[in-house]
């Protein structure tokens, strides 16, 4: 997610250590230190937009629905019987977290005003085409309405 946010993978660190791995403990420690030394402080203020899709995104119910159905498809199979291999399975995991990230920036950007596809683009740097392919899905779910045309443009409001 930090990935697919623009934020970058690497200022999360996750290790498991046991009491016993005192120096292994140190090194990691060391490690995560040095690396977000290298990578300067986190602007919250500057990444406030994408965080609060990510946040949006993590807190969905698909995400949630999925992570819950893993081990599930990867060791019994899914409903046709069929084992999914592990690899499959995050592929189309990450896929799908980008979707509902890219879903959410797009809510974002139309609480915050952007209410045609254009604006939308210019403020998340979306595709045009996948804008509008996504707000249609947003629709269907209840998460954006079409309220109208203006100068030609289809608007849309956050729900």
């Amino acid at each position: 997610m930090l990935d697919i946010a623009g934020i970058g993978k690497d200022r999360l660190h996750l290790a498991w250590v046991s009491s016993a791995e005192a120096q292994r403990f140190v090194e990691i420690v060391t490690n995560a230190i040095d690396s977000v030394k290298a990578q300067g402080k986190f602007d919250t203020q500057a990444f406030a937009f994408e965080l609060a899709a990510a946040e949006s995104t993590l807190a969905g119910e698909t995400l949630r629905w999925m992570l819950g159905k893993e081990l599930k498809i990867t060791t019994k199979g899914d409903v046709f019987g069929r084992r999914w291999d592990t690899d499959t399975f995050e592929s189309i995991l990450d896929s799908m977290l980008e979707r509902e990230y890219q879903k959410n920036m797009i809510f974002q950007a139309v609480k915050d005003g952007h209410t045609s596809v254009r604006d939308i683009h210019k403020k998340i740097g979306l595709d045009l085409k996948r804008i509008s392919y996504l707000l249609a899905d947003m629709e269907h779910t209840n998460m954006v309405e079409f309220v109208g045309m203006k100068e030609s443009k289809p608007i849309f409001a956050a729900l």
